[in-house]
């Protein structure tokens, strides 16, 4: 029998391990897959992360009208993935997003069979990385390293990207060939 749907993928992770980085790269060798990009209450950040910047009163109002699948608030920050991404996945074709911990009884609830892929680096990495980065001053970036991790559902997958760009690329690959 042929698949009619296709899979949701939910990339998540502690800021700076490499998310966006790894996500930017997949993009050009996996095109049969839709990559979602995020409406974020935060300016264009050219440097990394291709996200859709809206004030909080337009998000507000796009949320009320029904246009987000999911939203979620972090770090002063409100997130939202839209509801289109549905008629993709109806379509059969393969969805995946940068979405984040704290949305996931959301995204579970919503799309049961989303799976969820968790990247992880050592502590170390992170801050290394958070301070090139450069959002975020040397308190706010500890606070972010001892912050409470919520606990994923047993069945995520985890790709450790810890060395260079082209190992973590297949790792993550190889994670959405599941």
């Amino acid at each position: 029998m042929k698949k009619t749907n296709g899979n949701l993928f939910v990339i998540v992770g502690a800021s700076g391990v490499g998310k966006d980085t790894l996500l930017n790269e997949i993009k050009r060798k996996l095109i049969h897959f839709h990559f979602v990009r995020r409406y974020i209450t935060r300016n264009l950040d050219k440097t990394n992360e291709d996200h859709i910047p809206i004030s909080s009163s337009d998000f507000q109002k796009k949320a009320k009208d029904g246009f987000f699948a999911i939203t979620w608030k972090a770090h002063c920050l409100s997130y939202g993935i839209p509801k289109s991404i549905e008629d993709e996945l109806k379509k059969g074709v393969n969805v995946i997003f940068n979405g984040s911990r704290l949305a996931l009884g959301q995204i579970k609830k919503n799309y049961p069979d989303a799976k969820i892929i968790c990247i992880t680096a050592s502590q170390k990495t992170i801050e290394s990385r958070l301070i090139l980065r450069n959002r975020e001053n040397k308190a706010d970036i500890k606070k972010r390293l001892n912050r409470e991790v919520i606990k994923l559902p047993s069945d995520t997958i985890y790709v450790k990207n810890e060395s260079d760009l082209e190992t973590g690329v297949k790792k993550l690959i190889n994670a959405l060939d599941y």
